[in-house]
């Protein structure tokens, strides 16, 4: 028997799923304008990673709402870091979107999906939230109606949460 896992866009599927309240795995990836993110820099911050992929639906609807709070000046000042991951795809497929669509978000590169694969991304999108402590508060899978208010509030109960 074979078992075959195929990871796909997902643009309807809201629920979140498991692995919450674990630590956030480290990492260190390249950053699409060169240089590397890791993610221990910001330890003491909210930190929103977005798994993504230009091929994906669902993500490419996400990415505005995403810009737009990683854009946000008051959230920014109370400690909140946006981190769209791309996952496997080289930079001359991303950047001409990045370009045309106008975005600033800080984009990390997971070139091989290890990253993807150590938070258990399965489906893209996936947005997870990790607190001020470094532990995963919310995972949010797909795009939907409804996604972008309940990444919402997983933002905002994670700035809202006392520092530790």
């Amino acid at each position: 028997m074979v078992l075959a896992l195929v990871a796909g866009c997902a643009s309807n599927g809201l629920a979140p799923v498991g692995n919450v309240q674990r630590p956030a795995p480290d990492f260190s990836l390249p950053a699409l304008n060169g240089g590397q993110i890791e993610l221990a820099k910001f330890r003491g911050k909210v930190v929103v990673l977005d798994f993504w992929a230009t091929w994906c639906t669902g993500c490419l609807e996400a990415l505005p709402h995403l810009q737009s709070i990683a854009s946000d000046a008051d959230m920014a000042q109370r400690g909140l870091v946006m981190l769209a991951v791309n996952e496997e795809e080289k930079p001359q497929i991303i950047r001409p979107l990045v370009d045309g669509m106008h975005f600033t978000l800080n984009i990390a590169r997971d070139a091989d999906g290890s990253e993807g694969r150590a938070y258990s991304v399965f489906s893209l999108p996936t947005t997870i939230v990790v607190g001020r402590d470094g532990m995963v508060k919310a995972v949010i899978n797909g795009w939907a109606a409804g996604t972008a208010r309940q990444i919402d509030e997983a933002v905002s109960r994670a700035l809202a949460a006392p520092i530790r």
